[in-house]
């Protein structure tokens, strides 16, 4: 609810600053300056209008969007003593328990540390002698039932649960589906800068 109110006050800053001269040409003001537009001021109050939309679409379409590209959900708490021992035991379970594409998704309590994808389970032992073993509580997966959707559901993934270590937007591939989030975040980048365009 905050993230809306706070999308529509800055919207409408933003058009009352760009309308500002109109309308003091035809009202003018009293005592001082009207509401400065530059390219400074438009691009701060996008980026702010845009951060809002984006939660709001994360909160009522998320979660809609990620259970539609992904199927069962396996979580697998990181036991033992040392890294080696947590390693063998979660590789023996992923080895077990999983297959086909995956988004796997380390957590330390409720902080979200990493989200990744793969193909296969098999990508899991690229982290047998990780700092995630060590740092992390437990690792979430969720199955994926078809390939062209792993980058779609991993940026999804990646917006509900704010990885700590996303320093890098997630791969989309040629041929696989695009993030509806995105999609949507870059109609309402395209439409504002339509609106708001400077010579």
């Amino acid at each position: 609810m905050r993230a809306r109110t706070h999308f529509l006050t800055q919207l409408d800053n933003l058009w009352l600053r760009r309308t500002s001269t109109l309308r003091a040409l035809v009202s003018p003001r009293g005592v001082g300056q009207p509401p400065k537009f530059s390219r400074t001021v438009r691009d701060r109050l996008i980026g702010e209008i845009l951060e809002d939309a984006t939660s709001v679409l994360i909160n009522d379409h998320g979660h809609a969007a990620f259970t539609r590209v992904t199927s069962s959900r396996h979580l697998r708490q990181i036991r033992g003593r040392g890294l080696l021992e947590r390693g063998r035991n979660l590789l023996s379970w992923a080895d077990n328990e999983l297959n086909g594409p995956i988004i796997y998704v380390f957590w330390r309590g409720r902080k979200c540390l990493y989200v990744g994808k793969s193909s296969s389970p098999r990508r899991l032992w690229d982290y047998e002698k990780s700092a995630y073993l060590i740092q992390a509580t437990c690792l979430e997966v969720f199955h994926v039932p078809r390939v062209s959707e792993l980058g779609e559901a991993e940026c999804l993934a990646t917006h509900l649960f704010g990885p700590r270590d996303q320093k890098i937007q997630p791969s989309r591939e040629k041929w696989g589906k695009k993030c509806p989030i995105c999609q949507r975040h870059d109609a309402i980048r395209e439409e504002l800068q339509a609106l708001f365009r400077m010579k």
